[in-house]
């Protein structure tokens, strides 16, 4: 039953590759795009890649680009933590901010809380590594993947449901400082729940630093994206982004000569923290620092308005 199974799972998946190619290949769309397009088909998974040029889908994702599209930030002060595979994350030096760079806060007084973790959550022990105190959360496993001395782990759920525990718990079990704290979200769709219920002036108080991994961000969704986009501005009111990429084995979009991704990587930083630029990016991944999630398929560009 399982062989039979797998042979209907690509039977079904060589058609949608099929089909799929010879839309992009008859599409009118530039031909540096179709190859990235061709590219994404490989190893879909459960995942899709979609072209809609239909005019919804297109401003939903003008929005998105919009309120993400990060303030340049130098490059050298930009670092990647956790590795070049899924799991790592490109965010602003957190030595920049505590005594080693001069903002006089004892780097083993801070902490970087991670809410959701896996058999694999590199970031974690980078950070661990680099004498952050990390205090994880997450209820789908039993146990933190590392042993190591700066690493808590708490098997709980993170959310607003009768059995998790909610944001604003986290920061006063914690006995968080008001310093240069950090924290890292990366809990499968729940975050949009987390950030609708919690007072962002809160989390700005005691995170310099915020890092999701945002997701389903689809933008044929019309009442998602408003939703969505209304928790994102929310976000903009405290913290300015530094960073977005976007995950390439997520689901895939393509609109009117724009990608976007459904799972989305986006590194904020505190206003007033450092001396923001007013400019924006207009390169959307950044070379030596960006990796792409799914090492066999290429980077999805990331195109903003200039």
């Amino acid at each position: 039953m399982k062989k039979l199974e797998e042979a209907i799972r690509q039977n079904t998946q060589i058609h949608y590759n099929l089909l799929m190619s010879n839309i992009i290949i008859h599409s009118l769309i530039k031909e540096e795009d179709k190859q990235i397009l061709l590219l994404l088909l490989q190893d879909r998974d459960r995942n899709y890649v979609r072209i809609n040029h239909n005019q919804q889908c297109l401003e939903n994702i003008q929005k998105y680009l919009e309120i993400l599209q990060p303030i340049k930030v130098a490059y050298e002060d930009l670092v990647r933590v956790g590795g070049k595979g899924d799991g790592g994350y490109v965010m602003y030096k957190p030595n920049l901010l505590c005594s080693s760079g001069g903002g006089g806060i004892p780097l083993n007084e801070v902490k970087a809380i991670s809410l959701g973790v896996s058999e694999s959550s590199p970031w974690d022990l980078e950070m661990a590594q680099r004498g952050y105190q990390v205090v994880e959360y997450d209820g789908s496993i039993e146990q933190c993947p590392y042993n190591h001395p700066n690493i808590a782990f708490h098997k709980r759920f993170v959310g607003v449901g009768e059995n998790c525990i909610s944001l604003s718990s986290i920061i006063e079990d914690n006995h968080l400082k008001k310093m240069a704290n950090i924290l890292q979200v990366d809990i499968e769709n729940a975050e949009w729940e987390v950030l609708e219920q919690v007072d962002l002036a809160l989390v700005a108080e005691y995170f310099t630093q915020v890092i999701f991994e945002f997701h389903g961000c689809n933008p044929e969704e019309d009442e998602g994206a408003k939703r969505r986009l209304k928790v994102l501005e929310k976000i903009n009111e405290y913290y300015e982004p530094i960073h977005l990429h976007f995950n390439n084995h997520g689901k895939i979009f393509y609109s009117q000569g724009l990608f976007f991704g459904t799972t989305l990587e986006v590194s904020y930083m505190k206003k007033g923290e450092i001396p923001f630029s007013k400019e924006k990016v207009v390169e959307g991944i950044l070379e030596g620092l960006d990796y792409p999630n799914h090492p066999s398929n290429p980077e999805i560009p990331i195109y903003f308005k200039e």
